[in-house]
């Protein structure tokens, strides 16, 4: 499997990567943040999702990030939040510190996601919700463009998103309760090809550069009779720490 080096995508990310449309709301609402409680994003990238919920609530917002520049884009929001350098499957907060626990995109990098399930756990309040946000299989084999255009993102990311069966179990065993599952999800007109030009999304790395140079042309092609319809779609895997 090829391994992406997110220092390195770390200006596209800031360039093209925004909070997905009812995602925050879903999860805020859903968690019942309030200016009172304490929120962490595990893998916060550039801090687009955390700093989504602080504007929106006010809550103390924590971030952690592996990749430094990542970081270091994330340091450039407006919004006041407590970023640090970290992994998920080290977090080593105080027992009992959050509120809420969110990851958005990032749990399909954790080799071992119960041994992250365990620390978040730990660092939770009694009754505090967790929330994982990731993509079915369904929802990669059905995202348009990507998978029109670019096939073969479907099979690569097969390969490292880890199904929704052992999540859950994993967050089971982990001992959270309350496990459900929601997809959000929204269609917009996609008018030009920047971000995917711009590889903006992870899985265009692990496609060939003849599928690429393929699927752009296409993609251009179709763009250039006019914008195309578009889906955006994400699993919200939630759990809570029993009271």
């Amino acid at each position: 499997m090829t391994t992406l080096n997110y220092d390195d995508l770390a200006t596209e990310y800031a360039r093209h990567r925004r909070t997905y449309p009812g995602l925050i709301e879903h999860i805020v609402r859903r968690a019942g943040v309030t200016a009172e409680h304490t929120v962490l994003e595990v893998g916060c990238g550039t801090a687009n999702h955390v700093a989504a919920v602080r504007r929106e609530t006010g809550a103390k917002c924590f971030g952690v990030e592996p990749s430094e520049q990542m970081l270091a884009v994330a340091r450039t929001q407006p919004e006041d939040l407590d970023l640090r350098q970290g992994y998920a499957q080290e977090l080593d907060f105080p027992a009992a510190t959050f509120d809420l626990i969110m990851s958005v995109d990032m749990i399909h990098y954790v080799r071992e996601p119960l041994e992250y399930f365990r620390r978040a756990f730990g660092a939770l309040k009694p009754g505090g919700y967790f929330v994982t946000v990731t993509d079915s299989d369904w929802i990669i084999r059905n995202r348009i463009p990507m998978a029109r255009y670019f096939p073969g993102t479907i099979d690569a990311e097969a390969d490292r998103y880890h199904p929704i069966p052992r999540l859950s179990g994993d967050l089971a065993l982990a001992g959270f309760g309350d496990l459900n599952e929601h997809v959000v999800e929204s269609e917009y007109e996609l008018a030009d090809s920047t971000r995917f030009r711009d590889k903006s999304y992870s899985c265009l790395h692990l496609i060939g550069d003849d599928e690429f140079a393929d699927g752009l042309a296409a993609l251009d092609a179709d763009l250039a009779a006019g914008p195309l319809t578009a889906n955006l779609r994400s699993l919200v895997l939630w759990g809570r720490r029993p009271q």
